[in-house]
């Protein structure tokens, strides 16, 4: 029984059914296990497993995982048919206040239509029918168009950057590249868009900046700058099949620069199209 209120369900339903029309596709939970099997296959290519030996999530543990109560959905291209996005969440803790998103793929010849906020939606729709509030994931910090989409379109906050979270990973996504993780957490009961945040240039400091010749070039931050610009490469991942060391580098500056800024207080506020974090240090108050 939901303990939320009908008016953010009902608000949760309409995003969901305009993500939907607006990406063309149905989204629903996966419980068979033929569907189970093609999800599997799906995330496999979507990170590129096939020559590593392994896969992303086997068929019988998503059965398993819908089994039990937890989440699996699906999305479904509307004029095919077939099987374009995958999403899988579990509970965690505190128990029965939040679900944790393990992973969400989409089909790389389907990226860009919406099939991820429409699955997200989805997600979050069946969670405040649950009475479940509070969503977390983690994502790669240096993919920008996942940065853009997690904290404009959704308004995530972050919770904690996590140096190596899952150790060396073999998928053809992330091998030979160190797999920090950035944690976020999603209010389930507002309203899933953020107004952008406007300022004059002036009132902007890089902390991190690309230098012409594509390097990263870090910058130590004054307490009282307004503003934090934290820059990353549009597309990583192409960078990553033209210049592993480069892509490599990025790493480095990034987890250096983010983790300071996080360890002196600040608080990244939004992401801008392209690939900028934007930081802001909430003013301390007084004590008597």
């Amino acid at each position: 029984m939901s303990n939320v209120d009908p008016r953010v369900l009902s608000l949760a339903e309409d995003e969901l059914l305009a993500a939907q029309e607006a990406a063309d596709v149905t989204v629903r939970e996966l419980h068979d296990p033929h569907e189970c099997a093609d999800a599997s296959l799906l995330l496999d290519e979507v990170w590129n497993v096939g020559q590593a030996g392994t896969t992303q999530m086997e068929a019988s543990l998503l059965v398993a995982l819908a089994h039990s109560g937890n989440y699996v959905g699906g999305a479904y291209c509307n004029k095919t048919g077939d099987l374009i996005g995958v999403t899988v969440g579990f509970f965690g803790e505190p128990l029965g206040k939040m679900m944790h998103s393990h992973i969400a793929g989409v089909s790389h010849d389907q990226v860009g239509r919406g099939t991820g906020a429409a699955m997200k939606l989805h997600q979050r729709l069946w969670c405040l029918n649950r009475g479940i509030h509070q969503m977390t994931w983690t994502f790669d910090p240096l993919i920008a168009r996942n940065a853009y989409f997690n904290f404009h379109r959704l308004g995530t906050v972050c919770l904690e950057y996590i140096e190596d979270f899952y150790g060396q990973m073999r998928d053809g996504v992330n091998e030979g590249q160190g797999s920090d993780r950035m944690l976020v957490s999603w209010r389930l009961d507002r309203p899933a868009r953020v107004e952008p945040i406007e300022a004059e240039e002036d009132e902007v400091f890089h902390a991190l900046a690309v230098n012409p010749d594509g390097t990263p070039e870090i910058a130590d931050v004054p307490r009282t700058a307004p503003l934090v610009a934290v820059r990353i490469p549009s597309d990583i991942e192409t960078l990553r099949g033209e210049n592993a060391d480069l892509a490599a580098r990025w790493r480095v500056a990034l987890r250096d620069a983010l983790t300071g800024l996080i360890a002196d207080g600040w608080e990244i506020v939004s992401c801008a199209r392209g690939g900028t974090y934007l930081l802001t240090h909430p003013e301390e108050e007084d004590v008597d």
